[in-house]
């Protein structure tokens, strides 16, 4: 008879993987704050919004002073939050300008080409923070040569269940297993055409001859592209993410390496991966492109393959020509 297991919360130091079982699976019921420190957290995030919006039409040197004093404060209190609230709270921070914004430029002896892009510097902020492409002006303003939206889907999904993100506080860690919790093409191709448009706009009425950045600001913009959980045609869900989202991107990124998408790993085989970037490949290459070009093509693969998958991985890319991998991963 099928037993119902409860379903533990992953160990310190290790990830947690979605795993499809017979059993049922109950839900981890984690306690939430206590009510006075929901309270006392809304309201010091609050008077830290409200006091943001005020010292903002300061001048630069107060603001981001007084921003980044203000994060000693308000720091300890987000650790009272669920850790997905608090991350929501970080990009919505984002999004709406409550963060400090760097107008020095980067100094030259920094700034790298690489696939023909130009970064300002190599520093950058990978997928999984800005999922949804909702702060990605406000990202690249914090001074990042690059900002890497996503992995997105073809269509919305909410991931795995909540809670699916873990505080690993003594390693000043965390281990999330969200599943590709996306709120679709559609959505996100809407913010990256406005961005896209606006950013147009921006080197129209510039007096400066050099473009700096990329299609979406001062830093390069990367587009991570994931498949639906529930999809039978990967190949698919990736080409259409492809034509969809490619024309606002800097570069595009395949993620076949997360452990909480079911049968998503088995597209880093020889076969599988070969005629899944072969399909990406032929989709964006039958696009309009202008003088600089398609996006270059990246495919993220897992940091823990074995040398016969590395073999296959490099056999793909001699076969495949000029595609470049990542090989890291969020843990």
């Amino acid at each position: 008879l099928p037993v119902a297991l409860p379903r533990p919360r992953p160990p310190a130091g290790a990830r947690q993987a979605s795993r499809t079982v017979s059993a049922v699976a109950a839900p981890i019921k984690v306690p939430p704050p206590p009510r006075k420190g929901r309270l006392l957290t809304g309201a010091m995030i609050g008077l830290a919004i409200a006091g943001g919006a005020y010292v903002s039409t300061t001048d630069e040197a107060t603001f981001c002073g007084w921003l980044f004093k203000s994060t000693e404060l308000v720091n300890p209190l987000f650790a009272l939050l669920d850790a997905e609230f608090a991350h929501r709270l970080a990009v919505s921070a984002a999004a709406h300008g409550f963060v400090p914004r760097e107008k020095r430029p980067d100094p030259p002896v920094l700034g790298i080409e690489v696939w023909g892009r130009n970064f300002t510097n190599p520093i950058g902020l990978a997928a999984g923070f800005d999922k949804n492409a909702e702060a990605v002006e406000g990202l690249l303003g914090l001074g990042f040569g690059f900002v890497e939206v996503g992995s997105v889907t073809p269509q919305p999904q909410e991931g795995n269940p909540k809670p699916r993100i873990f505080r690993l506080k003594e390693h000043g860690a965390v281990v999330n297993r969200c599943g590709f919790n996306s709120e679709g093409i559609v959505v996100v191709a809407k913010r990256l055409g406005a961005q896209h448009g606006k950013r147009k706009m921006e080197e129209t009425s510039s007096s400066s001859d050099v473009k700096q950045g990329g299609k979406a600001g001062p830093g390069i913009l990367g587009v991570n592209l994931g498949k639906n959980k529930t999809s039978e045609d990967a190949g698919a869900d990736y080409v259409q993410g492809v034509h969809s989202l490619s024309q606002y991107a800097d570069y595009l990124v395949i993620n076949v390496s997360s452990p909480n998408t079911p049968g998503l790993r088995q597209l880093q085989g020889r076969k599988q991966l070969k005629e899944l970037v072969k399909k990406v490949q032929d989709a964006r290459d039958e696009m309009q492109w202008a003088e600089d070009g398609p996006p270059p093509l990246l495919v993220k693969v897992a940091p823990d393959l074995s040398k016969q998958d590395l073999e296959d991985i490099a056999a793909v890319t001699y076969w495949t020509k000029a595609l470049f991998f990542m090989l890291f991963d969020s843990w």
